[in-house]
């Protein structure tokens, strides 16, 4: 029995030997990437991140030693959807989130989701934009003066649009009416592309959304920019760089966002290097140049040091105008 047991165990281990010289090797950092990789936007198409992911995806194409670079909308849950299925991809390099530093950094100040910042890994930021608060030409707003006037003579009866009740969105529009103790609705949609739709059709008073989104329309004079949340001063048109911030309505804080990519924590280091190097020449290509400059801003470019950095910060700031202005209110 003694050998006859030895002997079945060593021909379990020969076969579990045999077995493992056929797995397939780790995908080395000198490889990456293997296969397509895809960029998820937790967001539906249309809205200000989802065109950002594009533009970055296709610059980013010509980086990879040929292999294809998509976009994959994965929505659902606020953003939880896109959110979880990176954090719970293989860590390979192969599946990356493009996401606004505040849309990963709200939900878990105000939510207790399933993820958390410690779940990613930064690989880079490539766009920055400050939030800000449009309206319809025919709300006949000259500015955010005018919508605070409104409301106050018509408790109850403005809304406020915003992307989700856990973005920078709903954190600006938060700040702007404790700050001038107003009685309006706030009204969530579905990320940015619902919520451009729902300004474009007058659907409601004032909507608050990240710059520079409906640019073209306020061009065009559909669209009033009525304040911002920061500096418009790096704008492409001009005539908005006079546009005043929220702090001269009551409302003394910063609010915007950076785009950029994060992969799953585990991904090892040496991926995320050349990862960087390929997301930071694409950054940098005439490529991005030229969809940036269309888009409204010049790009920006931020190593994933001090990308995680920044994110940590505004975090701690974001906790502080919860604080400050939605919890007492």
């Amino acid at each position: 029995m003694k050998f006859g047991f030895y002997k079945l165990g060593a021909v379990c281990l020969g076969a579990m030997l045999a077995g493992a010289a056929t797995l397939p090797p780790p995908v080395l950092a000198a490889d990456w990437p293997t296969d397509t990789v895809r960029i998820v936007v937790p967001w539906r198409a249309g809205g200000g991140t989802d065109l950002i992911a594009r533009a970055i995806a296709n610059a980013m194409e010509k980086q990879v030693g040929g292999k294809a670079v998509i976009v994959e909308n994965i929505t659902g849950g606020a953003g939880n959807a896109g959110h979880i299925a990176v954090k719970d991809a293989k860590p390979d390099g192969l599946m990356m989130l493009l996401n606004g530093s505040s849309d990963l950094n709200t939900p878990v100040i105000f939510r207790d989701t399933p993820y958390k910042l410690e779940d990613y890994t930064c690989v880079g930021a490539v766009y920055s934009t400050p939030t800000w608060a449009l309206s319809h030409k025919d709300q006949g707003f000259a500015d955010l003066g005018d919508f605070i006037k409104k409301a106050k003579e018509n408790p109850g009866q403005l809304t406020v649009g915003v992307g989700s009740f856990i973005s920078a969105h709903y954190v600006m529009a938060r700040a702007i009416i404790g700050r001038n103790n107003l009685d309006v609705r706030v009204i969530p949609f579905d990320g940015g592309g619902p919520l451009l739709k729902a300004i474009l059709a007058n659907q409601v008073t004032m909507g608050v959304i990240h710059s520079p989104i409906l640019l073209n329309e306020v061009k065009a004079g559909m669209i009033s920019v009525l304040a911002s949340g920061g500096d418009l001063s790096g704008i492409s048109h001009e005539p908005l760089r006079k546009v005043k911030h929220i702090k001269e309505w009551n409302t003394p804080v910063e609010i915007g966002v950076i785009r950029g990519l994060w992969v799953p924590k585990a991904t090892p280091e040496a991926i995320i290097t050349k990862a960087e190097a390929a997301l930071e020449k694409a950054a940098k290509s005439p490529e991005f140049a030229q969809f940036s400059d269309n888009f409204g801003f010049a790009p920006i470019w931020m190593n994933a040091k001090d990308f995680c950095a920044y994110m940590d910060q505004e975090n701690k700031e974001y906790r502080e105008i919860k604080a400050t202005f939605i919890d007492k209110n």
